[in-house]
């Protein structure tokens, strides 16, 4: 196919902001990755630089070897993404293969309070009160349950198990398999697609978010701080976190390193996983947002 002149030049503007745009991200990801391998003296006499000028470890070495908290930090992250992750499975699936059968009863009414929430929102302080009443406060259970259900993936996943065959179902069902075996037999193998966007979009979003660690652990529970948490302490509040947890002496480093590395540390175990999910992503998305 022959593209007209028109469509060349918007072709080719595409293509040159796409590679502004990728440049424009990169740029500070890259500044940081060499920061963290500077020395302090470089680091302190030439400042950010895309260019190691001398080559050092000590940052990573003081965060992995000085840094207690830092380490349960990771710790703590991984339990309550990976956790998380499985209650968001579970309860997603649950809920969505149950609104996408035609035979439910209340079934528009099941729809309806899951799309409010979609809508509405109760605002911050009713939020901090419902976790406080519940007695979750300065608990890694306040992070990990309202992380657990989310309204726009359940309505992501049923669009999903909507577009399936119902001989499907049927077939299954004569061969004696309750609605639990058919969802988890039959239905989930089927849509691992939509169900891995799903594990990252919660992935990510449990493993970055220190707002509700800020919100619901307070700073005397420095142990369950999730990594982001302690990464956000690192950026605002340096020295008073280092002299609060004894994080070993800083003489000879630069703090802007070590901020750096730990943005490292922190983003590596998201980047590492994702491009095992990254060719599910807009099959999943695509499959779960059009209704047949």
């Amino acid at each position: 196919m022959i593209k007209s002149k028109a469509e060349t030049v918007f072709d080719g503007f595409n293509v040159f902001l796409m590679i502004f745009l990728a440049i424009l991200f990169v740029f500070p990801a890259l500044l940081i990755v060499c920061a963290s391998f500077t020395s302090a003296s470089a680091l302190t006499k030439y400042g950010y630089s895309l260019i190691i000028r001398e080559f050092s470890l000590s940052s990573y070495d003081y965060i992995f070897r000085a840094q207690d908290l830092f380490l349960r930090a990771m710790g703590n992250s991984l339990f309550m993404t990976v956790l998380g992750t499985f209650f968001l499975v579970v309860t997603t699936s649950l809920y969505a293969y149950s609104v996408s059968r035609k035979e439910i009863v209340f079934r528009k009414f099941f729809v309806m309070i899951l799309v409010i929430p979609m809508l509405f929102a109760g605002g911050t302080i009713p939020y901090y009160l419902v976790i406080n009443n519940l007695g979750l406060m300065n608990t890694q259970w306040a992070i990990i349950l309202p992380f657990s259900v989310n309204a726009w993936y359940i309505v992501l996943v049923k669009n999903f198990f909507g577009n399936l065959p119902d001989a499907l179902i049927e077939a299954g069902q004569l061969e004696g398999a309750n609605n639990v075996q058919i969802l988890y037999m039959i239905v989930l193998p089927l849509g691992f697609p939509v169900m891995a966007t799903v594990i990252l979009y919660s992935a990510v979003a449990i493993w970055n978010d220190w707002f509700q660690a800020m919100l619901f652990i307070d700073s005397s529970h420095k142990e369950l701080w999730p990594v982001q948490s302690v990464v956000r302490e690192l950026e605002t509040e340096f020295a008073s976190l280092v002299g609060s947890i004894g994080g070993g002496s800083t003489a000879g480093l630069n703090s802007e390193g070590i901020k750096s590395a730990a943005v490292v540390v922190s983003t590596l175990p998201i980047i590492l996983v994702y491009p095992f999910l990254q060719r599910y992503f807009i099959n999943g998305v695509l499959m779960g947002s059009v209704k047949e």
